[in-house]
């Protein structure tokens, strides 16, 4: 009787036996033997026998030995001395492989220390394979950099855009490190002879930061320069750090050791001859010339005082990491996981302290400019990492510290954000109590030694592979675990020192051989990689300098022009006469702003000879105009180096002016006097400017250009290389009057194109206008742009350099004319291969600020 619908079938009280969890295919293949026979036969007879792959179907099986052979030769790269043939050498063998297949293996090594280089020696950054997917590289200063996104060099509004909403980050790992290691008072004296301006040492308590930075817990800013004159060759700008001082424990083994020396005493509040270890990080492009000076300092230093100061690089073993943006921080946060605990000690200090830089780092937006905060973070990929059976003295440690944990998070986490800052800055108030905790990272000091790498990222794959099979139940027996840290020397955690800047910027110093972990890390958490362009773009919005670009007084500015003017000619030479374009001067004829400060305050009369019987007399002995007819020929002798210097700090300013001109020029050199000489000189109707004695006159011989940002009026895009123009007394109206838009200057054609001529030597020449329509339109340079406007910015600026004399000159004339004593000076500026003047107004930096050191 068949079962009614609905009803379900009855079933046995015994379920069928589970499959077999492994399966032999043997014994299954002996069992069904005459089912595979006979399903043998049935292929054999529909094949008549034929068991060849038919020929329009070989092309498959030919492709997989092809694949087999390119997966042996891959074989052979990767592993190194295997898989290499009987009868050949691993040298003939490696030349068989691709290139491609040679550099992507090259890429996927990480070495400990060391770039890795090619055939002519030209060093590759870590992230040198992210970079060439993405940007286009350059070969530059002895590295290949990313120059900038692919395509015609825009994109600067996106990038502002990330600036002012996200995060930028940029491997400066080419600014390379030279330590300074001997008695504390000899380094003193070697940063003395080539720092501007000079630090001051651990006893001067007269500056507050100046006792941090002795302590380690800031860096500072400074101007290197040649030992031999230091005003006159200039090299690069630095950050030096001193490491903090050692503790009792390690200050103590230290002083046993240099007994025998009979060099080093004891002190950590800086007794001089204690032993001290600093960093002074120099841009690729001067590293050479800054390095060999450094060594020539410590040779000189050595003779002199009979100490010997080691001086050598880290070239190799430390690198940097760049990022700014307003949420710079919070991708640090995210990527920066701090180690809470520490198993390898019992110490309650050691873990206590760790627990409170966890804090630091929520926090770091209050911390003062130019700290510096150590820490030691989980490796970014592996976080969070797999947590190991705590042993009984850690589990009793963890209880004893729990609340005392909760204590410090409610200290420091729950109170309003002007205690908290009130609470971090007391940290760096005290350097010499906190300096070893905020800031001393012995594994990154002692870089010299062998720094463990991080795990190879192949072992990471595989723990993690093996996880998911553990989750899902499965335990294969025939699989090999990876080796563990200790056996191959690899780390899951790394050192690092964070440094803060200006400008909502940071710096994260680590090894090099941990920047490609922590470089992947904060761009999957949200960071924009730039290149050297968009950096630029980034420091000329932020109206700071960028080196090279905005240092004109240095070698490696120099030779960055010759090299773009050489690249300027050949992509010139390439297009027809008829469409080539109006060839400029490239650097910017620097000394052709001396023919202006030889006519003085004619400039601001139009063009006009300087007349001097007209004045009803003879000219002063030491005027301007006895100037220009006395040694003309020593102001012509201009090289293609910079003449002159660019004074950086406001002591070094006020003493050129009062050197040359007892201080009566207008110009303030320093953020207190500026209230002050402002109202004092409100009823001054007139400057003595030609009351000097003779040993002053020499002063005027070269340039004093001081930075300057300029402002557009209205209307304008300044380019970088524009000319800086004194306008006449008439052209004053043009800022000042409220009527309609005057007509402003141009000139013609014509002469844009002669306006500066190139002679055979290479130089480049002024040529003054003869016809007396185009005089009426000429305006006198005082100075060049370095860095254009940056397209896309809400408030576009544009960094200058002007000759001091010419702007106090002009302040004064504008001060007279207007009546009215404002900061801001107004000036003409003409593009290259433009007609036209554009109105800018220009601020001199050294009297918005204290020191112009900052730069990017």
């Amino acid at each position: 009787m068949a079962p009614e619908r609905g009803n379900p079938v009855p079933t046995s009280s015994s379920s069928p036996p589970a499959p077999p969890r492994i399966l032999n295919v043997q014994k299954f293949a002996k069992s069904r033997a005459p089912e595979l026979e006979s399903l043998h036969a049935i292929v054999s007879n529909r094949l008549g026998h034929d068991f060849r792959i038919q020929r329009s179907k070989r092309r498959r099986t030919t492709g997989h030995k092809v694949t087999r052979n390119r997966r042996v030769k891959q074989r052979k790269v990767g592993d190194g001395d295997g898989g290499v043939q009987e009868g050949t050498s691993a040298e003939d063998d490696r030349k068989n492989v691709s290139r491609r297949t040679r550099r992507r293996f090259e890429f996927q090594k990480n070495p400990a220390s060391g770039f890795c280089t090619t055939g002519d020696g030209t060093r590759r950054l870590r992230t040198h394979l992210w970079h060439a997917k993405r940007f286009a590289m350059v070969k530059q200063w002895g590295f290949y950099l990313p120059l900038g996104l692919h395509g015609r060099g825009r994109g600067s509004r996106a990038n502002l855009k990330w600036l002012k909403y996200g995060a930028l980050v940029h491997d400066a790992s080419y600014s390379l490190p030279i330590q300074l290691e001997g008695p504390e008072d000899s380094i003193l004296a070697i940063l003395r002879m080539v720092l501007l301006p000079s630090p001051l040492g651990p006893t001067d308590v007269s500056e507050k930061l100046s006792q941090m930075v002795t302590h380690g817990v800031c860096y500072e800013n400074a101007m290197l320069y040649h030992v031999e004159n230091p005003l006159s060759h200039f090299i690069a700008p630095v950050i030096y750090m001193w490491r903090p001082f050692l503790s009792d424990d390690n200050r103590n083994s230290v002083q046993q050791d240099d007994v025998s020396n009979g060099c080093c005493k004891s002190g950590k509040n800086g007794s001089g001859t204690s032993p001290r270890q600093l960093w002074i990080w120099i841009h690729a492009a001067a590293f050479n010339e800054g390095f060999n000076t450094l060594r020539f300092a410590c040779q000189k230093q050595m003779h002199e005082s009979g100490k010997s100061v080691s001086c050598f690089t880290l070239e190799g073993h430390i690198a940097r990491l760049e990022i700014i943006g307003s949420e710079a921080i919070q991708v640090l946060q995210k990527t920066l996981h701090p180690i809470t605990e520490s198993c390898s000690t019992s110490d309650h200090s050691s873990t206590d302290s760790q627990l409170q830089k966890a804090c630091v780092l929520n926090l770091a937006e209050h911390l003062p400019l130019h700290a510096i905060l150590s820490l030691t973070v989980h490796d970014p990929r592996d976080f969070p990492s797999k947590v190991e059976p705590a042993s009984e003295a850690h589990t009793k440690l963890e209880s004893d510290l729990q609340e005392e944990d909760i204590k410090n998070s409610s200290l420091w986490v729950s109170r309003q954000s002007s205690k908290n800052e009130d609470k971090l800055l007391s940290l760096w108030s005290e350097p010499e109590n906190s300096g070893i905790f905020l800031s001393d990272s012995k594994s990154l000091w002692d870089a010299s030694d062998k720094m463990s790498p991080p795990i190879p990222e192949h072992v990471l794959c595989t723990e993690k592979h093996y996880t998911r099979l553990k989750f899902f139940h499965f335990d294969p027996t025939n699989c090999r675990m990876p080796a563990t840290e200790a056996k191959d020397g690899f780390s899951r955690s790394c050192s690092v020192l964070l440094l803060k800047h200006a400008k909502q910027g940071w710096s994260i110093i680590l090894p090099l051989s941990w920047i490609k972990p922590f470089w992947m890390s904060l761009i999957l958490h949200g960071a924009h990689a730039m290149g050297l362009r968009e950096r630029r773009w980034i420091a000329c919005n932020n109206g700071l300098p960028s080196f090279p670009f905005d240092f004109p007084d240095c070698k490696a500015y120099m030779l960055f022009m010759a090299n773009e003017a050489s690249a300027f000619d050949r992509a010139a030479e390439l297009r027809p006469l008829a469409v080539r374009p109006v060839k400029v001067p490239v650097p910017p004829p620097w000394d052709c702003i001396m023919s202006t400060v030889k006519n003085g305050p004619y400039i601001l009369k139009g063009f006009q000879t300087p007349d001097v019987q007209g004045s009803g007399g003879a000219a002063p002995e030491c005027s301007l105009v006895n100037l220009a007819s006395q040694n003309v020929e020593t102001l012509d002798q201009a090289t293609a180096s910079f003449q002159g210097f660019i004074p950086r700090a406001p002591k070094i300013l006020k003493e050129y002016l009062e050197k040359i001109c007892d201080g009566q020029f207008p110009l303030f050199p320093s953020m207190a006097m500026v209230e002050k000489d402002f109202s004092d000189l409100t009823d001054r109707n007139a400057f003595n400017w030609v009351t000097r004695s003779d040993h002053q006159m020499l002063a005027d011989k070269e340039l004093c250009l001081v930075r300057i940002l300029l402002h557009a009026y209205k209307e304008g895009v300044f380019e970088e290389g524009a000319v800086v123009c004194a306008p006449i007394l008439t052209d004053l109206s043009q800022w000042t009057s409220r009527s309609e838009e005057q007509e402003q200057p141009t000139v013609t054609q014509s002469f844009v194109r002669s306006c500066f001529t190139q002679q055979d030597s290479g130089k480049w020449k002024l040529q003054v206008p003869e016809d007396p329509s185009a005089q009426q339109s000429f305006r006198w340079p005082i100075g060049f742009v370095t860095s254009g406007f940056v397209y896309g910015s809400g408030k576009p600026v544009a960094i200058a350099f002007c000759e001091a004399k010419l702007l106090a000159m002009l302040r004064a004339q504008q001060w007279n004319q207007t009546q009215e004593t404002r900061p801001e000076i107004f000036v003409w500026v003409r593009n290259m291969r433009s007609t036209a003047y554009r109105r800018a107004v220009a601020t001199i930096l050294l009297e918005q600020q204290k020191e112009d050191l900052e730069f990017l």
